[in-house]
């Protein structure tokens, strides 16, 4: 680095500020900036909860109170059982008449509330969509447990418990299909243990 002569300032003081963008320019990245942030706030995803609640007082395979747009599913285990006494609500997504009586689409979302440790709530046929087959996509489940004591489980058609859901939890599965999709067997949740 050449000396500096008694007066003379750093080169970096010398050169300055370069000039910004100008008004016009401005004037546009603050519109994308705008337009940014007002994207981001509508990604929030939003599920209109069933007004009825599905109450299960013995093992049952459907849950007939869909609504048009419903897009959770509010479920309340009541059997009164003793503790450890199994109650099933089974669900087949390609059956018309599983969640509701006039053939509306079954919610991925399962609001549930446990009266005992034993519970469990079974996807079948996970890979159909509003009854129909959509083996080419992998389907999201949502579980919530909104119970304030006791676990639920989550299997599939292979009968076999794929997570479970502690209260206050939430678990997310997403279902694959390998092979024919009509058959039971070929559908599977997959669920992180969390």
């Amino acid at each position: 680095m050449a000396a500096m002569q008694s007066g003379q300032l750093p080169r970096w003081r010398a050169v300055g500020r370069p000039a910004g963008p100008d008004a016009p320019t401005r004037c546009r990245l603050q519109f994308l900036l705008l337009l940014a942030c007002m994207q981001s706030s509508t990604a929030q995803r939003a599920f209109q909860l069933s007004t009825a609640t599905c109450t299960l007082t013995a093992d049952a395979t459907n849950c007939q109170v869909a609504q048009a747009g419903d897009a959770a599913l509010r479920v309340v285990f009541n059997a009164a059982a003793a503790q450890g006494v199994e109650t099933s609500l089974t669900l087949d997504m390609s059956a018309a008449t599983t969640c509701s009586a006039t053939s509306e689409f079954c919610p991925q979302v399962f609001l549930v509330t446990s009266d005992n440790v034993a519970n469990i709530v079974k996807i079948l046929k996970c890979s159909y969509y509003r009854q129909a087959d959509y083996s080419s996509h992998l389907l999201t489940y949502t579980f919530v447990n909104v119970g304030d004591k006791n676990p639920f489980v989550i299997k599939d058609g292979h009968d076999f418990s794929r997570a479970v859901v502690p209260p206050g939890a939430v678990r997310e599965c997403i279902c694959y299909c390998a092979g024919t999709c009509s058959t039971e067997t070929n559908n599977r949740l997959h669920c992180p243990n969390a």
